[in-house]
């Protein structure tokens, strides 16, 4: 059986902790490949300092053996970084992937314009997105949560690892809805309520 695949983007600078339960997750419980891309296949350091070398470059991602893309945030975002992967992200949309954005990395889709036919969430309020997108014209769609789904498009804020994963999981039905929810609550109560015991 061919395995389901997932394409996380790396640069320097990238926020290591955002998409970390996300990718943790959908290889334990989806079991899915998950193979890095960077602009080139330079190693690339991470706001954690973690040194990692991609799997591969952004040319050498075929959108087709992927169902889903994960964008990380990171200031780069905010200093107008890394808009080579344009073309690459417009793939992965026209071709109905998945494609997941978390704290800045919504510039790049505000910038494309995805965000403007899409409920979406970002850092804050849509003031965020506007403030590095001034072409931004999706604020009446803007919800006031910490992660949501809409039209394949996942996004979240910055601080919210957790729903940003179970936004993820729930889009790429991974695990039962009930599992879902406990996996959910078990990150967000720092693990004081641990109902996955009765599913291991």
């Amino acid at each position: 059986m061919t395995k389901r695949k997932c394409a996380i983007f790396l640069f320097d600078g990238y926020a290591d902790w955002e998409p970390a339960l996300a990718i943790a997750g959908l290889r334990q419980y989806g079991g899915f490949e998950v193979n890095s891309f960077g602009i080139n296949r330079e190693p690339i350091i991470s706001n954690g300092g973690l040194k990692i070398l991609p799997d591969l470059n952004a040319d050498e991602v075929n959108v087709d053996d992927y169902e889903l893309l994960i964008i990380p945030g990171g200031a780069a975002w905010e200093e107008g970084k890394n808009r080579e992967i344009i073309p690459l992200v417009t793939e992965f949309q026209q071709k109905k992937r998945k494609v997941a954005a978390i704290c800045g990395a919504t510039i790049l889709l505000a910038e494309m314009g995805l965000l403007n036919a899409s409920k979406h969430t970002s850092n804050n309020d849509s003031e965020y997105i506007r403030q590095f997108c001034p072409s931004y014209q999706g604020a009446s769609l803007y919800q006031k949560e910490p992660a949501t789904t809409d039209n394949g498009i996942i996004t979240a804020n910055g601080a919210a690892m957790v729903e940003f994963a179970h936004e993820i999981f729930k889009s790429m039905e991974i695990m039962p809805p009930e599992v879902l929810d406990n996996v959910k609550l078990l990150y967000k109560s720092g693990g004081m309520d641990n109902r996955l015991m009765q599913y291991s």
